[in-house]
C-alpha cells in the first residue's frame, strides 16, 4: 500500500523560504537606493544654494539658484550684466541640475516647493530675503527630504 502524502517537506520550506529571503533582500535594497539618491539630491541642492552665495562674493558680482519646478530642475548662475536677474544666453551657468535623470532618475520635486530662485548681492546677502523651500521625493513618493532655504540664504535639510 502506498501512503498518500499531503503537504511541504522541510527541505521544500527551507528553498521557498530562501528564495523569499532573497527576492526581499533585493526589493529592500531598491528602496534603498531611493532613499539615498533623495539623501544626495537634497545634499547637492544645499551645496549649490552656498556654491551660488560664494560665486556672488568671488566675482564681486550677483549670483543665483533658480528652481524650474515645471520642468523639475534648478541652475546655478553667475549675473554678467548686474541686472540681478539671470538673462538666458547672457548670464554664466555654472550648473544645472535636472532631476528624473541619470543620477537623480529616481528623484522628483514635491508638491511642497515654494523657493524659486535667490539671488545673492556681491557681498553674499540674497536680494530678496524671502526663503522657501524645495522638497525632493522618490518616484514612489515613500521618502522625501526638504531643503529649506532661510532668510539668509542658508540652505538646511529637513
Amino acid at each position: 500500500m502506498s501512503k498518500s502524502r499531503q503537504g511541504f517537506t522541510l527541505i521544500e520550506a527551507l528553498i521557498v523560504l530562501a528564495i523569499l529571503g532573497i527576492l526581499l533582500s533585493l526589493m529592500a535594497g531598491s528602496l534603498r537606493s531611493d532613499r539615498i539618491a533623495v539623501n544626495q539630491a537634497a545634499q547637492g541642492l544645499a551645496a549649490n544654494v552656498t556654491r551660488a552665495r560664494l560665486e556672488a562674493i568671488k566675482n564681486n558680482t550677483y549670483a543665483g539658484l533658480s528652481v524650474n519646478t515645471s520642468q523639475k530642475s534648478y541652475m546655478v548662475w553667475v549675473d554678467t550684466n548686474g541686472n540681478a536677474a539671470f538673462d538666458p544666453g547672457t548670464d554664466r551657468v555654472l550648473q544645472q541640475v535636472v532631476l528624473g535623470q541619470g543620477e537623480l532618475a529616481q528623484v522628483t520635486m514635491g508638491s511642497g516647493t515654494t523657493l524659486t530662485g535667490i539671488v545673492f548681492d556681491s557681498r553674499g546677502i540674497p536680494q530678496d530675503q524671502l526663503g522657501g523651500t524645495v522638497v525632493l521625493t522618490n518616484q514612489s513618493n515613500t521618502h522625501s527630504k526638504t531643503i529649506a532655504v532661510n532668510t539668509q540664504g542658508r540652505a538646511s535639510i529637513q
